[in-house]
């Protein structure tokens, strides 16, 4: 048996000195693919029965050597163990392929920066998802530490179905938390493969077998990876906590604001924030005293995606402590599966912890109107019908608002399905509280391409008459400061989506 890491070793050593009798073709890059070796003037595979080839496509033409065994000691990979140049018992479908770690790329896209969204691994110059049946905290803490965002905050398979045409990188990934990176995780198999409900590799005979897989893995890093309150007299009122790299500690109330509170107690399921007691008035605690400052719009889902600063001097007051009362009342209603808490699917509460969706219907105006209202996301921007999810949870046949009453729970509900509605079609609202803004493309979350969430959807702002004047109200709103310069497209690279006009009328 050769063990992969023997094996790239010997590839280092060759490809790196700059040998000409060694290569890693059809990988995307010079760091991966199949293996081949030039024997005789000829380029040849190498095929054995023990390593299961990486992300390679099987050769044509001469199979030079069929390896047995590696030590690891060996200065060439003709050293190894083998039969004799050109003796082979085993096919192309045999083929060794390396992948080393030069040539693996990780990024979290489709979320508000760097630090959040859909976890993708970039394979044979192609970029694509990860599989694993038991994704959870360990995994995204390894994708976190590997991009230099922190903790993982928040963790789970989103309600987005890929396209057919999607690439799987890595499927059946199993990582401890520890792992330096997530290819050094315990991974099965190497793509790339097809998702199309059943998964498909693009040239193994062997697929993996993964049904129904259409959820992607998506993660929010933060300094800050928990969050509680503490002393109070409930579970929705008292001193903020939060926790990092597992030791707990007390927030500094000197940035705490309602927006920040407003997204704590939603996490929390406590409603919405009443008011903002003085600092310290729930105590002290025993903790550090963090003097994160968090920058939350409102409408974030998770306090983990709002932008955090670090407070310059002077320090944070000892006792200096942040506090909120929630409402202690979660809201019978939500916009699920969007990007805020602001836009998405409609659902209703029925009973504690039971969610019903809403089927479209001839009501749906006056309906979004009560909903945008009455979770504080302002008024409807887009009413839309997503097609319905047979394996969701029951369904309300229809709702019907006026568009004046002040709550959804005075509208008239028709009926309640006894089993789920065979409608085609459920109600989805983007109110105008779901705007977003974010930078894309740059190496953190203050450069980038501007994109602008409205609608429902991701666009970019057309660059004619875009200035530094403009360019630092972006900055201002991202708590990245002062625009340093205003490059066009060329730098960050076209977007997609729709391309807003008129940004040029921002002045500083």
């Amino acid at each position: 048996m050769v063990p992969a890491r023997v094996l790239g070793l010997l590839l280092y050593v060759h490809v790196c000195m700059g040998s000409e009798e060694l290569r890693l073709v059809d990988g995307g890059g010079r760091c991966a693919g199949r293996v081949e070796v030039k024997h005789q003037g000829e380029w040849g595979s190498l095929c054995s029965y023990d390593i299961h080839g990486a992300g390679k496509r099987p050769g044509k033409g001469r199979i030079w050597l069929h390896t047995i065994f590696c030590d690891g000691t060996e200065t060439t990979l003709q050293d190894c163990s083998h039969y004799g140049w050109g003796n082979h018992f085993c096919g192309h479908e045999w083929d060794v392929g390396v992948i080393c770690t030069e040539a693996l790329e990780l990024r979290l896209v489709d979320g508000r920066g760097p630090c959040d969204g859909r976890v993708e691994v970039k394979l044979q110059g192609r970029w694509g998802t990860v599989y694993s049946d038991a994704w959870g905290m360990n995994h995204a803490e390894v994708v976190c530490q590997q991009l230099g965002c922190g903790s993982a905050a928040h963790t789970t398979f989103t309600s987005q179905i890929l396209e057919a045409h999607s690439a799987l990188m890595l499927v059946h990934v199993n990582c401890k938390g520890t792992e330096k990176a997530i290819w050094d995780c315990n991974i099965r198999y190497w793509g790339p493969y097809h998702v199309n409900m059943i998964i498909r590799p693009l040239w193994s005979a062997k697929p993996p077998h993964i049904q129904n897989w259409t959820q992607p893995a998506t993660i929010i890093c933060s300094p800050y990876s928990g969050f509680r309150l503490e002393d109070g007299v409930s579970a929705c009122d008292g001193r903020v906590e939060v926790e990092a790299r597992g030791v707990w500690g007390t927030l500094c109330a000197t940035a705490w604001d309602l927006p920040d509170a407003h997204v704590l107690c939603h996490h929390m399921g406590c409603g919405t924030a009443v008011s903002l007691p003085p600092p310290g008035r729930f105590g002290t605690g025993m903790g550090m005293l963090r003097s994160g400052a968090f920058r939350c719009i409102g409408n974030e889902r998770h306090p983990g995606q709002c932008p955090v600063e670090v407070l310059g001097q002077p320090a944070c007051p000892p006792g200096h402590t942040a506090a909120v009362n929630c409402s202690g009342v979660a809201e019978p209603l939500r916009l699920h599966g969007g990007e805020s808490r602001c836009d998405g699917w409609l659902e209703v509460a029925v009973r504690p912890g039971v969610w019903a969706r809403v089927s479209v219907g001839l009501w749906d105006n006056g309906t979004a109107t009560v909903v945008c209202r009455q979770l504080g996301c302002g008024v409807p921007e887009k009413i839309h019908a997503v097609p319905a999810n047979g394996s969701g949870p029951i369904e309300l046949q229809e709702l019907r608002c006026v568009g004046t009453e002040e709550l959804l729970a005075q509208c008239n509900v028709t009926r309640m399905a006894t089993e789920p509605s065979k409608s085609p079609e459920e109600l989805a609202i983007a109110c105008s509280g779901s705007k977003q803004l974010r930078l894309v493309g740059g190496r953190g979350r203050c450069a980038g391409r501007v994109e602008v969430y409205s609608e429902g959807t991701w666009g970019t702002i057309c660059q004619d008459s875009w200035t530094l004047q403009d360019a630092t109200v972006v900055c201002r709103q991202l708590g990245c400061g002062r625009a340093l310069e205003a490059p066009g497209s060329e730098r960050f690279g076209p977007g997609t989506g729709t391309l807003w006009m008129g940004a040029g009328a921002a002045r500083d």
